[in-house]
């Protein structure tokens, strides 16, 4: 029992070390501003008529690099009533389209079983919402869970 005991002592303490280190690491690292990270500021998207914000939930954008790779983020939610796949917003003036589409997949009402949709900007700026149909309409989106690579 003895010898067993010291086993463990001695992984114990092989495996705290490099968890001691790394939090030193931690402590003395710089902020993220300070380390290469650059986010821009958050911006309205333009709506399409028939699509509304959710109170308190503004659908809005903005690019954040990270170590050289540029991502768009966005926030906020809709309420709407699409039976098709539907151009939702354009991006804000002076925001550069992507130079390829760009896609995520993000939250909707739950209706039969289905809880998410195709998020789209192309390279024209316009905002889609894909996978609603007249059986299946999509009456919320929400944005918060949108991070992608910007391209």
């Amino acid at each position: 029992m003895s010898q067993s005991f010291n086993r463990r002592s001695i992984l114990g303490a092989a495996l705290a070390m490099p968890a001691a280190a790394a939090a030193g690491n931690l402590i003395a690292a710089t902020p993220a501003a300070a380390a290469g990270v650059v986010a821009g500021a958050w911006t309205d998207l333009v709506l399409e008529p028939g699509i509304t914000a959710q109170a308190g939930a503004t659908p809005q954008v903005r690019l954040i690099t990270i170590a050289d790779t540029t991502f768009l983020q966005a926030r906020g939610a809709i309420t709407c009533s699409l039976a098709a796949d539907t151009k939702i917003a354009t991006l804000p003036a002076g925001f550069t389209p992507p130079t390829w589409y760009v896609r995520a997949a993000t939250p909707r009402n739950n209706s039969q079983g289905i809880n998410a949709c195709r998020f789209e900007i192309n390279t024209a700026g316009s905002v889609s919402i894909y996978g609603a149909n007249s059986g299946n309409p999509i009456t919320w989106v929400q944005f918060d869970a949108i991070q992608v690579i910007w391209r």
